[in-house]
């Protein structure tokens, strides 16, 4: 039984231009100090109770204010009061209507003086008054800057999904060339914050894999927003008409800034509420978001797509120059290939996003429309060795990934999933999204989790609100796993990791016609499975239909490994996939709380040659071929229907009756 006396208030913020910093408090009850710890987000910070917080005038931040009991559980049903002892130096306002999960904003006004503010959370619970207080010393604002005026926002919802960064509405293209013996001989040269709709920035490949070690902020100007979806702004990569290799980014040494026409150099300024005087880039070596200054209420960047590149070496100690200070610093562990801070109707197509922290990071913040990534295509790219070892104080190794998204209405399509880091622990595809779509896409790589499907938790009630959030479509896609991959893991995780647990996803997971092939003798490692489907809550449901679920062994006459079907909870429903014999409904040996339906459809009752060339890696169907003409109908899944295959876009032959797995016959 829950006990029913509370004891604790958690005071967490994060920065609204730091969405990855958390501050924990203790918490005060009856006099008390409980030091029960608590953290929201990507925690990379812990300050102590009596902490001195400074602030600058002009900025604002996030707050999530919550009643926890003494089992550490939120009980959003015990209201908290938050008060400001001087809202000219620091005011609270409910970051939601009715302020439904305890979210505030905190804010300086621009003229705040300089001085000190107590900000004050309360609740009362069986007539025990608990008390959090936190003091802010404010200081007047050292530079001024008026914010970036958009006359047009970018928040609006695409009522179809972006497919290309169409420019096919431009009256005129502006090219900006860079490269050797073009227009502009550096990145840095571009007046990047000036671009806007319309514009093409096109990078030439240098010779003999030349690099550019410069770093870039892509706002689409000061993030004006064109007046229709087909005028975008892109930045290209033209290949090396040799090689044919596209142009390189390299972190290594890079140098962020840019010269305006007619002025001096200067450095590009991320938006960074938390210090004006400060920078992002030490989480990124393509950003795309915000200027510095950038009013927020004219919406994200967008309309932007970047093509063709190869952006690599954002590594954690890796080193940069820090054009405004005029020295060398280092990158973060979360140092991404491309990070996007936030972003609607954005491209990201046919680049080598490889050897950083992140492959790409895609931020939505503060449950606000106007921070909210949206409207996302990632299309035809290579993540490879990416993510992090564990390193000692900085990472465990499992928070970084090949690709880290949180968006609504995101689709990835014909992108290679390779190796992470040697001794890196990172995920194939982490997403936080609603309206997810995962399609013919090939997974080849020792990723620590294929697929982690978890809850929102920057767009929050923008994203798991949505009706979109309950049914996330994997389908088309070809999972062909080494035995390093099988190494005692879980392949596919539907439902959250925050400890909300309401906000979790708890929809229909649908997984058709998907080929696996797993190889690695059963029985080697800590555990004889490799588990599937691992849903976090019982009402989650995975509509499992026309897979190819096979396992061979790497040592002939052993068995292959086992495939546990079901692990966790949740209903897991087959319809005809094609299944090794020694598959299994659960995990062998242990309780789980998982149903399985239809396990008397699955075809398989050997290993016998199914495919084209499997030596070779051709899982296309051979003549005779069990698969072929055995799939079960989609016809409820028409608006997401297989229409290609893994890596092409070449349409999918179709006849009489779908093949099971990701080819046709």
């Amino acid at each position: 039984m829950r006990p029913i006396r509370k004891s604790l208030i958690v005071f967490t913020m994060a920065m609204l231009g730091a969405g990855t910093l958390s501050l924990p408090l203790q918490a005060i009850a009856a006099g008390t100090v409980i030091t029960t710890p608590a953290r929201i987000g990507f925690s990379s910070t812990t300050v102590g109770f009596n902490a001195v917080n400074n602030r600058v005038a002009g900025t604002s931040e996030y707050a999530a204010i919550w009643y926890f009991g003494t089992d550490g559980l939120v009980d959003m049903s015990i209201p908290v009061s938050v008060t400001s002892s001087n809202s000219a130096l620091v005011s609270v306002t409910a970051a939601a209507p009715g302020n439904p999960l305890g979210n505030f904003i905190l804010t300086v006004p621009l003229n705040a003086p300089a001085g000190t503010a107590i900000v004050t959370a309360n609740a009362t619970v069986g007539g025990v008054a608990y008390t959090r207080a936190r003091s802010f010393v404010i200081s007047p604002a050292a530079v001024t800057q008026a914010p970036l005026v958009s006359p047009t926002s970018t928040t609006v919802r695409a009522a179809t999904p972006t497919l290309a960064a169409d420019q096919s509405g431009c009256t005129t293209i502006n090219y900006y060339d860079v490269g050797p013996g073009q227009p502009f001989t550096a990145l840095g040269q571009l007046p990047w914050s000036q671009l806007q709709g319309c514009d093409t920035v096109r990078i030439y490949a240098k010779p003999n894999n030349g690099t550019y070690n410069e770093m870039i902020l892509v706002s689409a100007g000061t993030n004006m927003a064109p007046a229709a979806p087909n005028k975008f702004m892109r930045v290209i990569g033209m290949p090396d008409p040799v090689t044919g290799a596209r142009p390189i980014i390299d972190g290594t040494n890079a140098t962020q800034w840019e010269t305006l026409p007619g002025q001096a150099p200067r450095t590009l300024q991320y938006h960074d509420n938390s210090n004006p005087t400060r920078a992002l880039y030490r989480l990124g070596l393509v950003m795309v978001g915000p200027q510095w200054g950038y009013n927020y209420n004219n919406g994200p960047a967008g309309y932007i797509g970047i093509e063709n590149l190869e952006i690599r070496n954002a590594n954690y100690g890796g080193a940069f120059n820090d054009a405004m200070k005029g020295v060398s610093d280092t990158y973060s562990s979360f140092g991404s290939c491309v990070y996007v801070e936030a972003a609607a109707h954005f491209v990201l197509k046919n680049n080598l996003l490889h050897d950083c922290g992140n492959g790409l990071f895609m931020n939505s913040k503060n449950s606000t429309v106007v921070e909210l990534s949206q409207d996302i295509l990632i299309e035809g790219n290579s993540f490879y060795n990416n993510s992090n070892p564990p390193i000692a104080g900085v990472t465990s190794g499992y928070h970084e990934h090949q690709s880290y998204t949180e968006a609504r209405d995101i689709i990835f399509q014909y992108n290679t999933f390779g190796n992470v880091k040697a001794g890196a622990f990172g995920d194939c595809l982490k997403d936080r999204s609603s309206g997810l779509i995962v399609r013919y896409n090939t997974f080849a790589g020792t990723c620590g989790i294929l697929l982690n499907l978890m809850d929102s938790t920057g767009g929050q009630g923008l994203i798991w609100g949505d009706p979109a959030y309950g049914k996330t479509h994997i389908y088309g896609n070809l999972f062909d796993l080494a035995p390093t991959k099988t190494e005692d893991t879980t392949l596919f995780n539907y439902g959250g990791d925050s400890g909300i647990a309401a906000n979790y996803r708890q929809g229909t997971l649908y997984f058709y016609n998907n080929t696996m092939v797993v190889k690695g003798d059963a029985g080697h490692g800590i555990y004889p499975e490799v588990y599937l489907f691992n849903l976090n809550r019982p009402n989650a449901v995975a509509d499992v239909r026309n897979n190819v679920f096979q396992t061979t062994p790497t040592t002939p006459g052993l068995p292959g490994k086992i495939q546990v079907m079901a692990f966790g909870v949740g209903s897991v429903n087959l319809s005809n996939n094609w299944v090794s014999p020694n598959a299994a409904q659960f995990w062998v040996g242990h309780y789980v709380g998982a149903v399985v339906n239809g396990w008397n459809t699955n075809l398989g009752a050997n290993n016998q040659s199914m495919f084209a060339n499997a030596a070779l890696h051709n899982y296309r169907p051979a003549a005779g071929s069990p698969l072929i003409n055995s799939g079960a109908s989609l016809s409820d899944l028409i608006a997401n229907a297989v229409t290609a295959e893994p890596g092409t876009a070449a349409a999918r032959k179709l006849d009489a009756a779908i093949d099971i797995g990701a080819f046709e016959y």
